[in-house]
């Protein structure tokens, strides 16, 4: 077993090559051992290795005795409901926005807060024993997954409504959101018009990584109606689009959520560090503080409780609103942001037309996972001497007079991101030729 797949948020890996069903049953027995809980629920994507890891988690985590609760193949947040619900942890196996060849396993608590990176560690450390404890055989009891998503469209239904009827595009990716999205928007009263709706783990039509893909289907669809929405593989990153063909950034998606959530509700905001002065300007306008958080949807759920905040947003298009579900569950929040939408007169267009927007990028370096966090610390130091306004809470972000810059290493691939935003153009490339140089020189001092 590589200690590799073992990341930040989440357990990811090729399937057949680091990640086979034999890990998939110690990682399952492991995490058994490390629950209090005497048992799981257990859902899974798509993917065409799922149902194999499945059962080789269940053949793992019964072997302690414990018992699972499979409720089949479901949206992530789907999966989450349900379990928190009933205050029983979930394992979702997935490979969320990868591409069809990899898969994986994400953990929860009985709060619906995803494990943090040590409670990870922990899970790790004992899979990488690669022992199984065997004490007897728990129970396997099998779910009806239609009721498991009629459970959720009752419960989204029952917290929000439309005022009208407005006609949407929903682009599932061959994803899971196709098990529920056309259920739960037509049931509230909407009109679907839908885009690979049905569910193949080949992800024949495009990729399952929604902020990467052009989404042309969709966008040449969205003309005709009032405004779309495309899902990752597992249904928990959405993107929307407007009626002529644009992309919303999650902090354009978050400045609409907010104008009316928070006439409504207290409590601070909670963004990553990543995320746009958008932010900050729309919690300004209600009083609100904007709690900066480091990137990753384990974080922002667990801050989000943590502050008792009334909106979470994370720049890789994850998002939380806790009155509705309290945690990260972007189809939830896609059939929110459509509620909204359903009470306005304007053009989606028009109301992202009037949000303030700021020149803003994010661009990737190449840098080896042995030597990233290595190269960040190094700039981390710099920085601390040359700057006075600067957050060290996820790499470091320095705040300028005219805009500012984020310098951090991915938890995800072998490489260091820089973002930048800027008061304006000239501002903008300013601060991304000068922290550019920056990273490419601190990269260059470890290779020596």
């Amino acid at each position: 077993m590589q200690s590799s797949i073992f990341r930040a948020y989440d357990v990811r890996g090729i399937y057949g090559k680091d990640l086979t069903d034999k890990t998939m049953e110690i990682i399952g027995n492991s995490l058994a051992r490390f629950l209090e809980e005497d048992r799981v629920v257990v859902a899974r994507d798509p993917r065409l290795s799922g149902e194999s890891l499945n059962k080789a988690f269940i053949s793992g985590f019964t072997k302690t005795g414990k018992d699972v609760i499979d409720v089949g193949m479901v949206p992530l947040g789907t999966g989450v409901l349900y379990a928190w619900k009933r205050e029983i942890p979930f394992a979702y196996i997935t490979g969320s926005h990868l591409t069809k060849e990899w898969n994986g396993i994400k953990f929860f608590h009985k709060n619906a807060v995803g494990f943090l990176e040590e409670d990870n560690n922990r899970v790790r450390d004992m899979s990488l024993e690669e022992r199984l404890l065997e004490k007897g055989r728990g129970n396997v009891e099998r779910i009806d997954t239609n009721r498991v998503l009629d459970e959720y469209v009752d419960f989204m239904i029952s917290k929000i409504k439309p005022e009208r009827s407005l006609k949407i595009v929903l682009d599932c990716g061959n994803g899971a959101a196709g098990a529920v999205a056309r259920k739960l928007f037509e049931k509230a009263g909407f009109e679907a018009d839908m885009v690979f709706e049905e569910p193949d783990g080949n992800f024949p039509n495009r990729s399952p990584d929604n902020f990467e893909d052009p989404l042309r289907e969709a966008k040449k669809r969205v003309k005709e109606a009032d405004f779309g929405i495309a899902y990752d593989g597992d249904g928990d990153r959405i993107v929307i689009i407007d009626s002529d063909g644009n992309t919303l950034t999650p902090e354009q998606t978050s400045y609409i959520i907010l104008s009316e959530l928070l006439e409504k509700e207290g409590g601070p905001v909670v963004a990553n560090v990543e995320c746009t002065k958008a932010i900050d300007l729309i919690a300004e306008k209600f009083g609100r503080e904007v709690k900066r958080i480091r990137v990753g949807h384990t974080f922002l759920m667990s801050s989000v409780q943590k502050f008792r905040a009334s909106f979470g947003v994370e720049s890789a298009g994850h998002y939380v609103i806790p009155s509705i579900f309290p945690a990260d569950d972007s189809l939830a929040v896609s059939y929110y942001f459509a509620c909204v939408l359903s009470g306005k007169s304007e053009e989606l267009s028009e109301i992202v037309n009037r949000i303030p927007c700021y020149p803003f990028q994010r661009v990737n370096f190449d840098c080896d996972d042995d030597k990233k966090f290595l190269v960040v610390e190094k700039i981390k130091e710099r920085m601390k001497s040359e700057y006075k306004d600067i957050n060290t809470l996820d790499g470091v972000r320095i705040d300028l007079e005219d805009g500012w810059a984020l310098i951090r290493a991915s938890n995800t691939s072998p490489m260091i991101r820089l973002t930048i935003e800027g008061e304006n153009e000239e501002a903008f490339r300013d601060i991304k030729a000068k922290f550019s140089g920056i990273v490419k020189e601190a990269i260059d001092s470890v290779k020596q």
